[in-house]
């Protein structure tokens, strides 16, 4: 064979190579193109919609969820994730019926309904009672001069199912800075043509110390009591006697009336026995913490008997010039077990 032969012979096979590379490059790119799509692995998932229990809910609160929406899938993740474990442990026990208002929300209308909510100085403790017929938030609102208000609230409408509304108007005390009601009113009113009678003045209960005391002993049907303490306080927009006493093993917590003397509550509980030697007595202990802190007298902001670790203590406060002493008295021997000082 000559050479010209060979060399159109090598043309036609190299001619022919390169056409079927080319139609193997384009088979490989069409193939790509369309008969790979539904093969092609997925992008990876945009961050913003990735479930709240990869970013900031715990793994045991993401299961409490998850068992929450196996009741009620139309319940979404995000806003369960809002509540706590504890409104998630109800709303599961209840069959997740809906999606309640959460606690800030409660606290929110429970101060809406009080008309308390541009005082900064009134703060809220909110429980959820979920498992409850019907299912509510129990709010308490304290207020620094009124005392505390308790509300209950609807836990999936807000609803204020119990509650006093408006306590600012409704008062009966001054806050801070004001002038006493009738003052207020002697000083807007005009002078009258005729004499009337002066304005009626805020007067000291009804219900004495020792009265409210020998009301709560009649009623827990003791006649020999250990007083712990005998406060009188604000609770629910009027005046009460917080009283404590024990008799043998068995501790008493009364509230009474201060305007009528009603037993209001009452509470009973089981104590260890007291020491066999018996207790100093309150005049003692604090004579104890006085003489401890070199003072001859003070004014006593508080003090109570309790049970700590099996040891019995007398718990005081009192103040001395400008400064606050904080002591804890053995009840049995009068040694000083706890002093501060707080200037």
């Amino acid at each position: 064979m000559t050479p010209e032969k060979n060399d159109k012979k090598l043309t036609r096979w190299l001619l022919a190579a390169t056409i079927a590379l080319l139609v193997l490059v384009l088979s490989l790119q069409l193939w790509q193109m369309f008969g790979k799509k539904t093969a092609s692995p997925e992008p990876p998932p945009n961050p913003e919609e990735v479930p709240a229990s990869t970013n900031s809910v715990s793994p045991g609160k993401t299961a409490m969820i998850e068992d929450v929406r196996s009741l009620n899938p139309a319940l979404a993740f995000d806003d369960l994730a809002a509540l706590s474990a504890e409104e998630l442990e109800q709303l599961f026990e209840t069959g997740a019926p809906g999606l309640p208002i959460g606690v800030s929300a409660a606290a929110y209308e429970a101060e809406r309904y009080a008309g308390t909510l541009e005082i900064d100085a009134v703060t809220s403790e909110t429980d959820p009672e979920l498992d409850e017929s019907p299912a509510h938030y129990e709010v308490e609102l304290h207020h620094p001069t009124l005392g505390d208000f308790k509300y209950k609230i609807d836990a999936y409408t807000g609803a204020v199912l119990e509650g006093a509304a408006n306590i600012l108007e409704n008062r009966n005390v001054p806050l801070p800075g004001e002038e006493p009601p009738a003052a207020q009113a002697s000083a807007e009113a005009p002078a009258p043509d005729v004499k009337q009678a002066p304005a009626e003045q805020p007067s000291q209960p009804a219900t004495g110390e020792e009265d409210a005391k020998n009301a709560a002993f009649a009623h827990a049907g003791v006649s020999d009591a250990a007083l712990l303490h005998c406060r009188l306080e604000w609770d629910d927009g009027r005046q009460v006697y917080d009283i404590e006493f024990r008799a043998g093993n068995t501790e008493y917590d009364y509230k009474i009336d201060a305007a009528t003397g009603a037993v209001l509550e009452a509470e009973l509980e089981q104590k260890p026995a007291q020491p066999s030697g018996g207790f100093i007595g309150e005049e003692a202990a604090k004579s104890a913490a006085l003489a401890h802190a070199g003072l001859s007298g003070a004014g006593f902001i508080d003090w109570e008997l309790e049970e700590e670790d099996g040891r019995w203590v007398y718990k005081l406060e009192f103040r001395s010039g400008g400064a606050e002493y904080d002591y804890e008295i053995d009840a049995s021997t009068g040694a000083v077990l706890k002093a501060e000082l707080d200037r």
